[in-house]
């Protein structure tokens, strides 16, 4: 949302092919923070409801949660630092065999099943 150019570049890039693009639900939890927390709330609102409408969402069920806590417990055993958040989008990737793109491929490091896709 802060005009990023490559992730425009990665979304038109996606969007031109036969991929779906999705939005995990830890995501939109993601989204509404920042909109909670931006000087133009209204302006910042409408921009993620756009997005948000256009695309389909893939939900934290129990399965994509069970597999997300297994990460997050995994990663605090191993003193490696990772957001539940973060944890949640892996489970519900793995769960639902689907690359999750992001833009800190480090965040999700050995993280096992887990396809991760840069821009």
């Amino acid at each position: 949302m802060r005009n990023d150019t490559s992730a425009v570049r990665k979304a038109e890039d996606l969007s031109g092919g036969s991929v779906a693009i999705m939005v995990g639900t830890p995501t939109v939890f993601e989204l509404y923070v920042g909109v909670g927390l931006s000087v133009r709330s209204a302006e910042e609102r409408e921009r993620v409801l756009g997005i948000l409408r256009s695309l389909p969402h893939l939900s934290l069920d129990v399965a994509s949660a069970s597999k997300a806590g297994m990460i997050y417990a995994q990663r605090v055993k191993e003193k490696t630092k990772i957001d539940p958040e973060d944890a949640m989008l892996a489970g519900i990737a793995i769960q639902n065999n689907e690359p999750l793109l992001t833009r800190n491929r480090k965040d999700f490091a050995g993280i096992p099943e887990l396809k991760v896709e840069t821009y």
